[in-house]
Protein backbone atom coordinates (compact mmCIF):
# COMPACT_ATOMS: atom_id res chain seq x y z
CA UNK A 1 0.00 0.00 0.00
CA UNK A 2 1.04 3.55 -0.84
CA UNK A 3 0.04 6.32 1.87
CA UNK A 4 0.20 10.06 1.62
CA UNK A 5 -0.59 11.84 5.37
CA UNK A 6 -0.73 15.08 5.41
CA UNK A 7 0.16 16.31 8.81
CA UNK A 8 1.73 19.83 10.36
CA UNK A 9 1.44 23.03 12.16
CA UNK A 10 1.11 21.47 15.82
CA UNK A 11 2.58 18.88 17.67
CA UNK A 12 -1.30 17.53 18.02
CA UNK A 13 -1.16 16.90 14.57
CA UNK A 14 1.82 15.77 13.67
CA UNK A 15 3.08 13.42 16.44
CA UNK A 16 -0.85 11.43 16.06
CA UNK A 17 0.42 10.80 12.22
CA UNK A 18 3.77 9.69 13.07
CA UNK A 19 2.14 7.23 15.49
CA UNK A 20 -0.02 5.73 12.87
CA UNK A 21 3.27 5.84 10.20
CA UNK A 22 5.47 4.12 12.72
CA UNK A 23 2.65 1.48 13.61
CA UNK A 24 2.19 1.01 9.98
CA UNK A 25 5.46 0.05 9.02
CA UNK A 26 5.84 -1.98 11.65
CA UNK A 27 3.33 -4.12 10.92
CA UNK A 28 3.29 -3.83 7.13
CA UNK A 29 6.83 -2.40 6.36
CA UNK A 30 6.14 -2.78 2.61
CA UNK A 31 3.55 0.25 2.94
CA UNK A 32 5.60 3.15 0.98
CA UNK A 33 4.76 6.18 3.49
CA UNK A 34 5.21 10.40 2.26
CA UNK A 35 4.17 12.75 4.32
CA UNK A 36 2.83 16.24 3.33
CA UNK A 37 2.69 19.41 5.19
CA UNK A 38 4.14 23.03 5.12
CA UNK A 39 7.77 23.96 4.04
CA UNK A 40 8.42 26.41 6.91
CA UNK A 41 6.46 24.45 10.25
CA UNK A 42 8.08 22.07 12.69
CA UNK A 43 6.50 19.14 10.16
CA UNK A 44 9.74 19.77 8.15
CA UNK A 45 11.76 18.91 10.50
CA UNK A 46 10.68 16.97 12.82
CA UNK A 47 9.13 14.74 10.16
CA UNK A 48 11.86 14.05 8.42
CA UNK A 49 14.33 13.48 11.70
CA UNK A 50 12.12 10.22 12.10
CA UNK A 51 12.87 9.04 8.61
CA UNK A 52 10.18 9.54 6.87
CA UNK A 53 10.03 11.39 3.10
CA UNK A 54 8.94 14.99 2.87
CA UNK A 55 6.83 17.05 0.53
CA UNK A 56 6.62 20.35 1.69
CA UNK A 57 4.93 23.34 -0.08
CA UNK A 58 4.51 26.89 1.35
CA UNK A 59 1.03 27.75 3.11
CA UNK A 60 0.05 29.94 5.77
CA UNK A 61 -3.22 29.32 8.07
CA UNK A 62 -6.06 31.93 7.94
CA UNK A 63 -5.36 33.76 11.34
CA UNK A 64 -5.32 37.34 10.74
CA UNK A 65 -6.79 40.27 8.61
CA UNK A 66 -8.53 40.31 5.41
CA UNK A 67 -5.47 40.88 4.01
CA UNK A 68 -3.92 37.31 5.76
CA UNK A 69 -6.78 35.60 4.58
CA UNK A 70 -6.76 36.53 0.93
CA UNK A 71 -2.98 35.51 0.96
CA UNK A 72 -3.88 31.84 2.81
CA UNK A 73 -6.21 31.02 -0.15
CA UNK A 74 -3.66 31.68 -2.57
CA UNK A 75 -1.11 29.27 -0.80
CA UNK A 76 -3.79 26.56 -0.30
CA UNK A 77 -4.52 27.05 -3.99
CA UNK A 78 -1.32 27.19 -5.48
CA UNK A 79 -0.40 24.18 -3.25
CA UNK A 80 -3.91 22.16 -4.97
CA UNK A 81 -2.24 22.89 -8.25
CA UNK A 82 0.99 21.31 -6.49
CA UNK A 83 -1.05 18.34 -5.07
CA UNK A 84 -1.83 17.17 -8.30
CA UNK A 85 1.57 16.52 -9.93
CA UNK A 86 2.81 15.33 -6.73
CA UNK A 87 -0.26 12.65 -6.75
CA UNK A 88 0.41 11.82 -10.35
CA UNK A 89 3.77 10.86 -9.87
CA UNK A 90 3.04 9.10 -6.18
CA UNK A 91 -0.29 7.49 -7.46
CA UNK A 92 -1.04 6.35 -3.57
CA UNK A 93 -3.85 4.04 -3.22
CA UNK A 94 -4.96 6.34 -0.42
CA UNK A 95 -4.45 9.89 1.22
CA UNK A 96 -4.56 10.58 5.01
CA UNK A 97 -4.95 14.57 6.43
CA UNK A 98 -4.40 14.99 10.59
CA UNK A 99 -6.59 18.33 10.36
CA UNK A 100 -5.15 21.75 9.92
CA UNK A 101 -5.13 23.91 6.72
CA UNK A 102 -2.37 22.05 5.82
CA UNK A 103 -4.48 19.27 5.35
CA UNK A 104 -6.96 20.96 2.73
CA UNK A 105 -5.39 20.66 -0.44
CA UNK A 106 -3.93 17.12 -0.45
CA UNK A 107 -7.61 15.82 0.50
CA UNK A 108 -9.63 18.08 -1.85
CA UNK A 109 -7.15 17.11 -4.42
CA UNK A 110 -7.08 13.71 -3.80
CA UNK A 111 -10.65 13.47 -3.96
CA UNK A 112 -11.46 15.29 -7.03
CA UNK A 113 -8.92 12.66 -7.94
CA UNK A 114 -10.85 9.52 -7.09
CA UNK A 115 -8.01 8.60 -4.84
CA UNK A 116 -9.53 7.09 -1.57
CA UNK A 117 -9.29 9.80 1.72
CA UNK A 118 -9.50 10.32 5.72
CA UNK A 119 -9.11 12.74 8.41
CA UNK A 120 -8.56 12.55 11.99
CA UNK A 121 -10.09 14.60 13.84
CA UNK A 122 -8.01 14.44 17.24
CA UNK A 123 -10.51 16.96 19.61
CA UNK A 124 -13.88 16.94 20.63
CA UNK A 125 -14.53 20.07 18.59
CA UNK A 126 -13.50 19.80 15.07
CA UNK A 127 -11.74 22.34 13.52
CA UNK A 128 -12.44 24.37 10.72
CA UNK A 129 -9.98 22.24 8.42
CA UNK A 130 -11.98 18.81 9.06
CA UNK A 131 -15.17 20.23 9.27
CA UNK A 132 -14.71 21.89 5.49
CA UNK A 133 -13.05 18.25 4.43
CA UNK A 134 -15.86 15.91 6.31
CA UNK A 135 -18.62 17.29 3.03
CA UNK A 136 -15.46 15.75 0.41
CA UNK A 137 -14.02 12.73 2.36
CA UNK A 138 -14.63 9.41 1.99
CA UNK A 139 -13.44 8.53 5.60
CA UNK A 140 -13.80 10.29 9.22
CA UNK A 141 -11.95 8.78 12.53
CA UNK A 142 -12.96 10.80 15.72
CA UNK A 143 -11.70 10.09 19.53
CA UNK A 144 -15.09 11.93 20.56
CA UNK A 145 -18.88 10.99 19.86
CA UNK A 146 -19.69 14.51 20.16
CA UNK A 147 -17.84 14.94 16.50
CA UNK A 148 -20.81 13.09 15.24
CA UNK A 149 -23.02 16.29 15.68
CA UNK A 150 -20.62 18.09 13.94
CA UNK A 151 -19.68 16.55 10.53
CA UNK A 152 -21.41 13.91 8.41
CA UNK A 153 -22.32 10.61 10.76
CA UNK A 154 -22.23 8.15 8.34
CA UNK A 155 -18.68 8.43 7.33
CA UNK A 156 -17.10 8.32 11.12
CA UNK A 157 -15.81 5.49 12.76
CA UNK A 158 -15.12 6.62 16.64
CA UNK A 159 -11.76 4.66 16.48
CA UNK A 160 -9.48 6.71 19.06
CA UNK A 161 -5.85 8.28 18.78
CA UNK A 162 -3.24 6.57 17.04
CA UNK A 163 -1.32 7.95 19.71
CA UNK A 164 -3.03 5.99 22.27
CA UNK A 165 -1.23 2.59 20.65
CA UNK A 166 2.40 4.19 21.29
CA UNK A 167 1.44 5.41 24.73
CA UNK A 168 -0.16 1.78 25.76
CA UNK A 169 2.90 -0.08 24.75
CA UNK A 170 4.97 2.69 26.83
CA UNK A 171 6.89 1.17 29.87
CA UNK A 172 7.91 2.80 33.34
CA UNK A 173 11.87 2.74 35.28
CA UNK A 174 11.57 4.41 38.64
CA UNK A 175 15.08 4.99 38.15
CA UNK A 176 14.46 8.13 36.64
CA UNK A 177 12.31 9.05 40.31
CA UNK A 178 16.43 8.43 41.59
CA UNK A 179 18.10 10.55 38.90
CA UNK A 180 15.89 13.46 39.85
CA UNK A 181 16.72 12.72 43.92
CA UNK A 182 13.38 11.31 44.67
CA UNK A 183 12.16 8.25 46.42
CA UNK A 184 11.62 5.63 44.01
CA UNK A 185 9.21 3.79 46.44
CA UNK A 186 7.00 6.45 46.99
CA UNK A 187 4.41 7.46 45.01
CA UNK A 188 4.35 10.73 43.02
CA UNK A 189 2.45 12.94 40.93
CA UNK A 190 3.30 14.26 37.55
CA UNK A 191 1.89 17.92 37.04
CA UNK A 192 2.17 19.19 33.08
CA UNK A 193 0.99 21.98 31.57
CA UNK A 194 1.90 21.16 28.02
CA UNK A 195 5.26 20.93 26.55
CA UNK A 196 5.84 24.72 26.45
CA UNK A 197 4.15 25.06 30.00
CA UNK A 198 2.20 27.81 31.39
CA UNK A 199 3.21 30.83 33.75
CA UNK A 200 -0.63 31.86 35.20
CA UNK A 201 -1.03 28.16 36.11
CA UNK A 202 2.64 27.51 37.23
CA UNK A 203 1.74 30.69 40.02
CA UNK A 204 -1.06 28.88 41.50
CA UNK A 205 0.95 25.03 41.11
CA UNK A 206 3.71 26.83 42.83
CA UNK A 207 2.00 28.13 45.99
CA UNK A 208 -0.68 24.64 46.10
CA UNK A 209 2.88 22.93 47.05
CA UNK A 210 2.77 24.88 50.46
CA UNK A 211 -0.24 23.14 50.80
CA UNK A 212 0.37 19.60 49.92
CA UNK A 213 0.30 16.33 51.72
CA UNK A 214 3.91 15.02 52.24
CA UNK A 215 3.04 11.60 51.92
CA UNK A 216 3.39 11.92 48.25
CA UNK A 217 6.46 13.49 45.82
CA UNK A 218 5.73 16.15 42.87
CA UNK A 219 7.06 16.26 39.77
CA UNK A 220 6.65 19.65 37.68
CA UNK A 221 7.30 19.55 34.31
CA UNK A 222 7.28 23.06 34.18
CA UNK A 223 7.73 23.74 30.61
CA UNK A 224 11.07 24.43 28.15
CA UNK A 225 10.38 28.24 27.82
CA UNK A 226 8.29 28.62 30.96
CA UNK A 227 10.06 31.07 33.25
CA UNK A 228 8.25 31.29 36.09
CA UNK A 229 10.58 30.96 39.53
CA UNK A 230 9.16 28.12 41.41
CA UNK A 231 9.85 29.65 45.00
CA UNK A 232 6.98 27.16 47.38
CA UNK A 233 8.18 23.37 46.51
CA UNK A 234 9.91 21.40 48.74
CA UNK A 235 13.43 19.93 48.07
CA UNK A 236 13.01 16.81 49.74
CA UNK A 237 9.28 16.19 48.28
CA UNK A 238 9.40 18.12 44.63
CA UNK A 239 11.04 18.69 41.43
CA UNK A 240 10.71 21.03 39.16
CA UNK A 241 11.94 20.33 35.51
CA UNK A 242 11.65 21.65 32.35
CA UNK A 243 10.95 18.33 30.11
CA UNK A 244 9.93 14.44 31.17
CA UNK A 245 8.81 11.83 29.20
CA UNK A 246 5.16 11.84 29.36
CA UNK A 247 3.73 8.66 28.48
CA UNK A 248 6.69 7.07 30.56
CA UNK A 249 5.95 9.24 33.48
CA UNK A 250 1.84 8.60 33.23
CA UNK A 251 2.65 5.09 33.39
CA UNK A 252 4.29 5.82 36.64
CA UNK A 253 2.58 8.35 38.60
CA UNK A 254 -0.56 7.41 41.07
CA UNK A 255 -2.33 10.90 39.30
CA UNK A 256 -1.81 13.63 37.43
CA UNK A 257 -3.02 17.23 37.08
CA UNK A 258 -2.79 18.13 33.21
CA UNK A 259 -4.14 19.73 30.23
CA UNK A 260 -6.44 18.27 28.24
CA UNK A 261 -4.93 18.56 24.69
CA UNK A 262 -5.64 16.00 22.28
CA UNK A 263 -2.14 13.94 22.72
CA UNK A 264 -2.65 14.24 26.66
CA UNK A 265 -6.19 12.44 26.26
CA UNK A 266 -4.79 9.58 23.85
CA UNK A 267 -1.71 8.60 26.40
CA UNK A 268 -4.13 8.67 29.82
CA UNK A 269 -7.00 6.98 28.00
CA UNK A 270 -4.42 4.51 26.79
CA UNK A 271 -2.32 4.34 30.14
CA UNK A 272 -5.66 4.39 32.20
CA UNK A 273 -4.31 7.55 34.46
CA UNK A 274 -6.16 9.28 37.60
CA UNK A 275 -5.76 13.10 36.68
CA UNK A 276 -6.86 16.32 37.29
CA UNK A 277 -7.72 18.55 33.90
CA UNK A 278 -7.23 21.87 33.86
CA UNK A 279 -7.86 22.73 29.99
CA UNK A 280 -5.91 25.73 28.26
CA UNK A 281 -8.37 28.34 27.52
CA UNK A 282 -6.20 29.89 24.77
CA UNK A 283 -7.21 27.43 22.33
CA UNK A 284 -8.90 27.58 18.97
CA UNK A 285 -12.74 26.89 20.00
CA UNK A 286 -12.05 26.11 23.55
CA UNK A 287 -11.62 22.62 22.49
CA UNK A 288 -9.29 22.06 25.51
CA UNK A 289 -12.50 22.08 27.70
CA UNK A 290 -14.87 20.05 25.78
CA UNK A 291 -11.98 17.46 25.67
CA UNK A 292 -11.90 17.40 29.31
CA UNK A 293 -15.63 17.62 29.86
CA UNK A 294 -16.11 14.34 28.13
CA UNK A 295 -14.00 12.08 30.14
CA UNK A 296 -15.50 14.12 33.27
CA UNK A 297 -18.86 13.10 32.14
CA UNK A 298 -17.62 9.82 32.11
CA UNK A 299 -16.09 9.77 35.63
CA UNK A 300 -13.01 9.65 33.95
CA UNK A 301 -11.12 13.25 35.33
CA UNK A 302 -11.83 15.86 37.83
CA UNK A 303 -12.28 18.74 35.57
CA UNK A 304 -11.13 22.22 37.05
CA UNK A 305 -11.97 25.44 35.06
CA UNK A 306 -8.64 27.48 35.06
CA UNK A 307 -10.79 30.66 35.61
CA UNK A 308 -11.91 29.09 39.00
CA UNK A 309 -8.66 27.77 39.87
CA UNK A 310 -6.69 28.91 42.93
CA UNK A 311 -3.96 27.27 45.23
CA UNK A 312 -6.31 26.46 47.77
CA UNK A 313 -8.70 24.46 45.64
CA UNK A 314 -6.23 22.65 43.59
CA UNK A 315 -4.34 21.62 46.68
CA UNK A 316 -7.11 20.45 48.55
CA UNK A 317 -8.58 18.45 45.62
CA UNK A 318 -5.18 16.96 44.92
CA UNK A 319 -4.84 15.78 48.62
CA UNK A 320 -8.08 14.18 48.87
CA UNK A 321 -7.62 12.73 45.50
CA UNK A 322 -3.99 10.79 46.79
CA UNK A 323 -5.79 10.05 50.12
CA UNK A 324 -8.77 7.96 48.12
CA UNK A 325 -7.18 4.69 46.41
CA UNK A 326 -10.80 3.87 45.55
CA UNK A 327 -11.66 7.03 44.24
CA UNK A 328 -8.27 6.66 41.90
CA UNK A 329 -9.16 3.31 40.98
CA UNK A 330 -12.05 4.30 39.69
CA UNK A 331 -11.08 6.80 37.87
CA UNK A 332 -8.22 5.00 35.91
CA UNK A 333 -10.69 2.68 35.22
CA UNK A 334 -13.13 4.57 33.45
CA UNK A 335 -10.57 6.68 31.35
CA UNK A 336 -9.30 3.29 30.01
CA UNK A 337 -12.65 2.65 29.00
CA UNK A 338 -12.98 6.40 27.50
CA UNK A 339 -9.50 6.04 25.96
CA UNK A 340 -8.86 3.81 22.33
CA UNK A 341 -5.40 1.65 22.89
CA UNK A 342 -6.34 -0.35 19.31
CA UNK A 343 -6.71 2.98 17.18
CA UNK A 344 -4.21 2.61 15.45
CA UNK A 345 -4.64 -0.46 14.02
CA UNK A 346 -8.11 0.04 13.80
CA UNK A 347 -7.32 2.60 11.48
CA UNK A 348 -4.63 0.74 9.35
CA UNK A 349 -7.56 -1.98 8.82
CA UNK A 350 -9.99 0.97 7.83
CA UNK A 351 -7.37 2.66 5.27
CA UNK A 352 -6.98 -1.14 3.26
CA UNK A 353 -10.84 -1.54 3.51
CA UNK A 354 -10.61 1.99 1.46
CA UNK A 355 -7.87 0.91 -1.10
CA UNK A 356 -8.79 -2.50 -1.68
CA UNK A 357 -12.49 -1.07 -3.02
CA UNK A 358 -10.85 1.73 -5.47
Amino acid sequence: MKVVIAAGGTGGHIYPALALADILKKEKPDTDILFFGSSGRMEAEVIPARGYRFHGEDMTGTNGGVAAKVRSLLSLVKAGRKCRKLLKEERPDICVGFGNYISVPLILTAHAMKIPTMIHEQNSFAGKANRLLSRSCDAIVTCYASNEEQMPKEKIRLLGNPQATTAADTGYDPSVLTEMGLDPEKPFVLVMMGSLGSESVSGIIDQACAMLDRSYQVVIAAGRDNEYEFTHTDPVAHRVVPYVDGKKMLKGCEAAVLRAGATTMAEIGAIGCAAILIPSPFVPNNHQYYNAAEYADQGAAILLEEKDLTPEKLAAELNALMKDDAKRAVLRENTKKAGRRDAAYRMIEWMEELADGR
